[in-house]
């Protein structure tokens, strides 16, 4: 089942996640509007409703803050057993840019590449 927005028309946020350029909308995304070459990640806020980004995984049921598409994958950890994601601090792995931009603008200035070693991440 498909829900969401439509990655191809909407305008998102870009952020600075992890030392790499990404887009943020607050919603969710359609998965299957998702250009490929481009990984799809949602993200969690605080418990305490401060409105802190800080978790990154595949899927967010409680505490959703919103979707991030990037160029470029996220290791993501987790327990054995358990869902894969990756706990961010908000103050050091975020950052709003101020602008706006569409996929289509994002993909001509951060073409899709597959990480070669997961070293390379932070």
């Amino acid at each position: 089942m498909n829900y969401g927005e439509n990655a191809m028309t909407e305008t998102f946020e870009e952020v600075t996640v992890l030392d790499r350029p990404m887009l943020f909308m607050c919603g969710r995304i359609d998965r299957s509007t998702v250009p490929k070459g481009l990984y799809v990640y949602e993200v969690r806020h605080d418990d305490d409703q401060r409105g802190d980004p800080v978790e990154i995984a595949e899927h967010i049921l409680v505490n959703h803050w919103g979707t991030l598409l990037s160029s470029r994958p996220i290791r993501l950890l987790g327990a054995p057993g358990g869902k894969p994601y990756r706990l961010i601090d908000p103050d050091g792995d975020w950052n709003y840019e101020g602008v706006t931009s569409t996929v289509r603008q994002y993909l001509e200035r951060h073409p899709p590449r597959k990480a070669k070693r997961w070293v390379e991440e932070r």
